[in-house]
């Protein structure tokens, strides 16, 4: 009866790890670029329990989280009205200097800051090859092509002002989430492979689009009542454990 409180009791652990993972993915379901999560188990030890005379049975003792990873399967294109707007078809991220060093993200929703630099929507500057990309005050038609070439109209003629880059990892799940869309190296993920985009596999660029959330409501609410229910089970373990407890301690020689 006390392996069922504590087996339970991981149970429960569990599932509210599972239910918080599933809360953030829905609260990300309007985030730009954003990646849902999932959780992986992994059952805990077992014990060999003496049965009858010869033979044995294996008593587990609950589950634990062992990690959480992100799918990083393409959300949808939106159009927008920005031109600066740019979505990734295919794997990789663009790269932007952080006040903490380089950081990689997919979202596109790209402007231009006081100084003319090509900047993300939290004002971290957009890279190529380390260096930023200046945008003359006086351009117009401004436009990215699908290989990266950020342009527009300087004095009646265009003109290219920089490449965008796509950062392709060899384990992109084992990118560090940092906040603010935005994820960091690890040893996991590998270094990072600076290609041009449509190259060696490397995604193409979409001039006017940003990519969606790839979070899908209908799948999370279920997984939401899965994990409730599952939680609600692990409780009446407890709950069930401690009435037997109860009726073994109140049993009168």
């Amino acid at each position: 009866m006390l392996r069922a409180l504590w087996t339970g009791a991981t149970g429960m652990a569990s599932q509210q790890l599972l239910i918080d993972t599933i809360a953030n993915n829905l609260a990300n379901v309007n985030t730009t670029g954003f990646k849902r999560q999932r959780v992986q188990f992994q059952d805990l030890y077992y014990e060999n329990i003496p049965v009858g005379i010869a033979s044995t049975a294996e008593v587990g003792s609950g589950s634990r989280v062992v990690s959480t990873d992100r799918s990083f399967r393409q959300g949808n294109l939106e159009p927008t009205d920005n031109p600066l707007s740019v979505a990734i078809e295919g794997p990789g991220f663009f790269t932007v200097e952080t006040l903490t060093g380089t950081a990689y993200t997919r979202d596109g929703s790209f402007r231009v800051d006081g100084q003319g630099r090509l900047v993300n929507a939290s004002g971290y500057l957009v890279t190529s090859d380390g260096s930023p990309i200046v945008i003359p005050a006086n351009a117009t038609d401004l436009g990215i092509s699908e290989d990266g070439i950020v342009f527009g109209r300087v004095n009646g003629r265009i003109e290219e002002f920089g490449r965008l880059q796509i950062a392709v990892f060899p384990n992109p799940q084992g990118l560090e989430a940092s906040g603010a869309n935005l994820f960091r190296v690890t040893p996991m993920s590998g270094e990072p492979e600076l290609l041009t985009p449509g190259e060696n596999g490397a995604g193409i660029l979409l001039s006017g689009y940003i990519e969606t959330s790839n979070v899908e409501i209908v799948t999370e609410m279920v997984n939401l009542i899965v994990a409730q229910r599952a939680f609600e089970l692990n409780s009446k373990t407890i709950e069930t454990a401690d009435q037997m407890w109860g009726i073994a301690n109140n049993v009168k020689p």
